[in-house]
């Protein structure tokens, strides 16, 4: 019920939208109701069986007429509009009766006849703009939630993308939240506007032969308990579809993403194979639900029949019996209110049945809407545009869920122009150490002070601002050179301080080459880049802000020789006067660092410089050993 609230609080917001669709959806209805009750006057008048003195043969005498009528019953009974029973019209509609009884035909068949076609164009203006209200108001709706969810995605910290399929993300954006739209909103809609044409449809008929009507509806409470079954069978399955659908998507990223890996090893077989396996079970429960939703137009339809055949049998009955006053014209009308009926009811069952099968998909968009923002600015946070002293671990720990410590009471300084190196094996917490102090997490004990301030009381973006990043994988966007630079920064900057940067990061030698220079756009995942242009963009990124700490994460690990020497020389270029934090498994980049943290199974076992590390820790000695002789060795 809370997820319905929430959708139902974002579809208000654009109430002038949801108002108009209402007041031209009463009005489609109200024109469609006046239309059917036409038949009356044209088989019981226009085609009477029998000749009468004929009042009326003009337009003038025959509004006159009806006015008159009008105006006297309202005289005595005080209102048109406020009916206290079925049988409240009965003087009125007399009247009018004997009105049309003594109205020339051929005139009256040209009234209607242009009565209905002025009535069809007003009916379907009416659904025009009714259809165009909803469509704001769904489109607008739809838009907002896809906002507040994406907003949620990237307020989430790192360990949520840690253990959550992007997949699963991609499938909740775009394939949950149009079902939703397609299933729910869309079904509520028409639902709302075939129920007002079923409550028109009805009163005409009650109006007309009250008996008959409640015996057309005798089937109904079997027809709502079978739709109520194919429901919650529907519901079901659509929920295993999504999780499917989620399986199908994540898998097929993950594929298409280590493509490399895939071909290089021949085992192109064996990931169709799996891929085929998660596909035949999203197809198998899909067609499960599409088996049960395929049943309510059926049902639908068998109960329409059956309910005419019981109008046709009784309604017939009494228009044939000398003793009844239900006319050809009553009974036409009523069967025309009936028959209308069928397809609106048709209408609420298929949307009953889309409302319960994105019923699933709308608790899968509130399961993310409803996350609360893992990394949360508390209300006093402070500013914070510079760094003056020192960055402070005082015992940091963190671990990742349930699973063992990660980190474990990290104590240590970075100074102000320090140079500092981390290293140690895979999986010592190198890399999770930086994210720590960048708030990519939350340490799960301990804390990180900037200049004697907790990093949790500075304002994230404010604090964030204060470190230039490289990481490991030069992550660039398919844009320009100059925007892929400037994402660097919050700052406006100029096209020189881009072109700064890119010197700076000895990236202007290769960006001047390209035809289009700094407005040349990179192919995606930046293929027309090699491995060392890419990494010296992102050091150019990195320094275009002048951020005071730079933190480098593995910058060189993963190039060549004669690049690594590229970037290493961009490296000490954008270092110069700056605060500089470096993770790196090569130690011969670190050699130079005012001090060296040692860490080993996510504690720090020495801190100091390359010298003094050499004389006292033994594990720094054997990773110095170990990385000098394969260097020999090579």
């Amino acid at each position: 019920m809370k997820n319905v609230v929430r959708l139902y609080k974002i579809i208000i917001r654009y109430w002038p939208f949801l108002i108009a669709g209402l007041v031209f959806m009463f009005g489609f209805a109200l024109f469609s109701g006046v239309s059917i009750m036409l038949a009356v006057p044209l088989l019981d008048y226009v085609f009477k069986p029998e000749p009468t003195e004929i009042y009326y043969e003009s337009l003038a005498s025959f509004q006159s007429a009806i006015r008159q009528a009008v105006e006297n019953f309202v005289a005595e009974y005080g209102s048109v509009f406020v009916p206290r029973n079925l049988n409240f019209y009965n003087p009125l509609v007399d009247n009018l009766k004997e009105i049309l009884k003594h109205t020339d035909p051929l005139f009256l068949l040209w009234f209607i006849s242009i009565s209905v076609l002025v009535l069809i164009i007003l009916k379907n203006l009416f659904f025009y703009l009714n259809k165009v209200m909803f469509a704001n108001l769904r489109g607008k709706t739809v838009y907002d939630i896809r906002n507040q969810m994406f907003k949620t995605y990237l307020n989430q910290s790192l360990a949520f993308f840690n253990i959550n399929k992007v997949g699963d993300s991609l499938v909740r954006m775009v394939n949950d939240v149009e079902l939703v739209s397609n299933f729910y909103i869309k079904s509520i809609l028409e639902a709302i506007q075939n129920i007002v044409l079923l409550l028109v449809y009805a009163r005409i008929a009650l109006l007309l032969n009250s008996r008959l009507f409640l015996y057309s509806l005798i089937l109904l409470p079997i027809f709502t308990l079978v739709l109520s079954h194919m429901g919650r069978k529907i519901k079901k399955y659509s929920r295993r579809i999504q999780s499917r659908a989620s399986d199908l998507f994540s898998t097929v990223e993950e594929i298409l993403n280590s493509m490399k890996i895939v071909k290089a090893f021949s085992r192109e077989d064996h990931e169709l194979d799996k891929f085929k396996k998660i596909n035949r079970s999203h197809f198998k429960s899909w067609r499960k639900s599409r088996i049960y939703h395929a049943f309510s137009t059926p049902i639908s339809e068998f109960n329409g029949t059956i309910t005419g055949i019981v109008v046709f049998l009784i309604g017939g009955s009494q228009v044939l019996s000398e003793t009844s006053d239900f006319t050809l014209g009553s009974f036409m009308a009523f069967l025309l209110a009936i028959f209308s009926m069928l397809h609106p009811l048709k209408i609420v069952s298929r949307a009953y049945a889309d409302i319960r099968k994105a019923n699933v998909s709308l608790q899968r968009i509130s399961e993310i809407l409803d996350r609360k923002y893992e990394l949360i600015e508390l209300p006093h946070h402070k500013p914070k545009k510079t760094f003056d002293d020192k960055i402070e671990l005082l015992d940091v720990s963190f671990s990742y869920g349930k699973y063992a410590e990660v980190l474990k009471n990290i104590s240590f300084e970075i100074n102000k122009g320090e140079k500092v190196a981390i290293v140690g094996g895979s999986g010592a917490g190198k890399t999770t150490l930086i994210n720590l102090l960048t708030r990519m997490y939350d340490p799960t004990g301990g804390n990180i002070l900037i200049d004697g301030i907790p990093i949790q009381e500075i304002k994230l973006r404010d604090l964030r601002n204060l470190f230039g990043l490289v990481t490991q994988e030069s992550i660039l966007f398919t844009d320009t050179i100059a925007s892929n630079i400037n994402y660097g920064t919050l700052k406006p900057v100029s096209h020189e301080e881009i072109k700064n940067a890119a010197e700076i990061a000895y990236a202007s030698e290769f960006i001047e080459q390209f035809p289009n220079k700094y407005d040349e756009m990179l192919d995606i995942k930046a293929s027309n880049l090699s491995g060392g242009q890419k990494q010296r963009l992102c050091i150019a990124r990195a320094v275009v802000g002048d951020p005071p700490i730079l933190i480098f994460d593995e910058a060189t690990s993963m190039l060549d020789t004669e690049a690594e020497q590229k970037v290493q020389r961009a490296i000490e270029q954008a270092t110069k006067n700056k605060t500089v934090i470096v993770i790196a498994h090569r130690l011969s980049t670190v050699l130079s660092s005012d001090k060296i943290a040692v860490l080993d199974k996510g504690k720090i076992t020495d801190i100091g410089s390359h010298q003094e590390l050499l004389t006292r820790c033994d594990k720094y000695k054997k990773l110095c050993a170990a990385q000098f002789e394969l260097k020999q060795n090579g």
